[in-house]
């Protein structure tokens, strides 16, 4: 067994444990609470608390509740992004996590609210699990109109836009905005949480900002290499819907090629770390290469 997958099957119940116990008890309405909790408590790898609390661990910062919640903060913006992403005026998806999406479940007007109120329940446990303002504004800024909303509205605004199609300088910004953003500060926040030496930090935002923007070439090659069974969501619709990203770009080789680029580039940026755990996440590719 790996570090990686030490740590992952460690960590991984305890923040599945502490979103199921807190999203049932903090919320006072049983309904909204429930509709919250199932895109929630849906699956997926939690990758970001997982990137969050990997990030104390190299940094020989001890891992209680507090950081337990903010790790929970970050998974529930998360979510919150996914529900929205799904909703038909956005990429009108079915499944997420190989089960109905929140709007095909509960509809359209509850799943917009469940996101809604995901959002800031997620700020707010940052906020109590860190309490730091500086993290709070690292969080924001990612998550919006320069980070991850900016990337999501650049996403929507190029889809069939046939003017962007050869463009590598929008799409690489594009995906950076709508992925890369919110990854980086799961790394970062966990930097400055864990106060973190200067050329740490530099290392780790390095890594953080090499793994993002692999993370969502990762992404455009499932759409076009896993079956909807194996991705837990519809694939191969990429192409078909006219969206512009970098495998329609340059094709699988040549963004297989990118992958492997970035991967090397990553664990280039942790020399020196103390980089086991967090060097396992780029493992997650090898389905895809």
């Amino acid at each position: 067994m790996t570090a990686f997958t030490y740590f992952k099957d460690e960590w991984t119940p305890v923040i599945d444990n502490y979103l199921a116990k807190h999203l049932a008890s903090e919320i006072d309405d049983q309904k909204i609470s429930q509709i919250m909790s199932y895109s929630v408590m849906a699956g997926g790898k939690r990758l970001r608390p997982l990137l969050f609390l990997a990030t104390l661990n190299a940094l020989g910062k001890k891992i209680e509740e507090s950081e337990i919640r903010l790790a929970c903060g970050i998974e529930l913006i998360h979510t919150y992004s996914l529900i929205h992403d799904d909703l038909p005026a956005m990429d009108n998806d079915d499944y997420r996590r190989g089960k109905l999406t929140s709007h095909k479940k509960w509809g359209e007007a509850e799943a917009i609210l469940a996101g809604d109120a995901l959002l800031p329940l997620g700020v707010q446990w940052i906020a109590e699990g860190s309490n730091s303002s500086e993290l709070v504004i690292m969080i924001t800024k990612a998550i919006g109109a320069n980070g991850m909303v900016g990337g999501q509205y650049l996403d929507i605004d190029s889809t069939n836009n046939a003017s962007v199609a050869d463009d590598e300088k929008f799409i690489n910004k594009m995906e950076w905005l709508k992925t890369g953003c919110l990854i980086q500060a799961s790394v970062e926040m966990a930097a400055v949480y864990a106060k973190a030496s200067d050329i740490e930090q530099v290392k780790l935002v390095d890594f953080a900002k090499t793994f993002g923007r692999s993370y969502q070439i990762y992404d455009d090659l499932v759409d076009v290499v896993e079956t909807s069974e194996e991705a837990g969501k519809a694939t191969h619709k990429d192409e078909e819907e006219g969206k512009n990203n970098t495998l329609t770009l340059l094709g699988i080789e040549k963004s297989r090629k990118e992958l492997k680029d970035l991967i090397s580039q990553a664990k280039a940026d942790l020399h020196g770390i103390n980089n086991e755990v967090l060097l396992g996440f780029l493992d997650l590719y090898h389905k895809v290469l």
